[in-house]
């Protein structure tokens, strides 16, 4: 879904409202032209494909304004349920051109509907993945469980949300990467949403061999002296050291600290250097 301008915005939006007026008026008022002899049924079906379109567009350009005006937006999902609306109209303009297209070609629906109630089962197992990234799409585009922007983790990938999708989520990982990920696998996944914690608490994950740590307490001392020089950017007593899990040879640890105050670009800089300095202290103390 892209933004577009406010100019941009009321010229589609005239040009749709124009083309229902003048449909509404061929279709009541002046039906010479749609059913005249020798008239195509090809331009009829056209106009009412046309003005389906173009009902659908405004009112979904009416929700979303709708929504705005309430104040809506401002809260959290707010991106989502936008992105709902769009999702919802794509699918009724896709189901628009389907019938569209039979109308085109002949097919009778009644027909068509009964030879589809034969052959359900078949298209049930066979689009099974479809239907299911399909209604887990339609879920999260009115949910907040993640929105457009969120620091996400789905599996092993972990990232930005930049577009949810009918069947599809977009995530920015930190190699900037466009991760694209099926919408009911990352359904049935863990889902972490690291925006929704404190924004400012940093945390850096490693694993450290058991034969080098002799006091956990003294670990955590030793790793707080050694950021040491960016006490000032770091909340005082802030600092504190998790142990995840406990394997044969070694620890997985987690270092937390909070930052004094927010700042996407400065919170980056701070765990890079953050990072190097834990390695290079990890590396240090290896056992011999």
């Amino acid at each position: 879904m892209k933004d577009r301008s406010l100019t941009g915005t009321l010229i589609l939006a005239s040009l749709e409202i124009a083309i229902l007026l003048a449909g509404i008026y061929l279709i009541h008022f002046d039906d010479r032209l749609l059913y005249a002899p020798g008239t195509p049924k090809f331009w009829r079906v056209l106009l009412y494909f046309v003005m389906t379109v173009a009902l659908l567009n405004v009112v979904t350009r009416l929700i979303k304004w709708l929504y705005q005006r309430q104040n809506y937006a401002k809260r959290r999902g707010a991106k989502n349920f936008i992105y709902g609306v769009e999702n919802i109209r794509k699918l009724l303009i896709g189901g628009v051109v389907v019938f569209t297209v039979f109308s085109l070609i002949g097919i009778d629906f009644t027909a068509l509907f009964t030879g589809l109630s034969l052959v359900a089962a078949a298209i049930a197992i066979v689009s099974k993945d479809f239907v299911n990234d399909l209604i887990v799409g339609i879920y999260y585009s009115f949910t907040d469980v993640f929105e457009v922007g969120d620091y996400v983790r789905f599996y092993t990938y972990r990232g930005r949300v930049t577009d949810i999708g009918l069947l599809k989520v977009k995530i920015l990982n930190d190699n900037d990467d466009v991760v694209i990920l099926p919408n009911g696998k990352i359904y049935t996944s863990e889902i972490i949403n690291y925006t929704r914690r404190d924004v400012r608490l940093l945390s850096i994950d490693f694993e450290m061999d058991i034969k080098a740590i002799t006091d956990v307490n003294e670990l955590e001392r030793e790793l707080i002296e050694s950021i040491r020089g960016f006490s000032d950017l770091i909340e005082p007593n802030s600092y504190l050291l998790k142990i995840v899990e406990v394997k044969k040879d070694y620890m997985e640890i987690k270092f937390q600290f909070r930052l004094r105050y927010m700042d996407r670009e400065r919170q980056r800089e701070v765990k890079r250097k953050v990072v190097r300095e834990v390695f290079s202290y990890v590396s240090s103390h290896k056992p011999r």
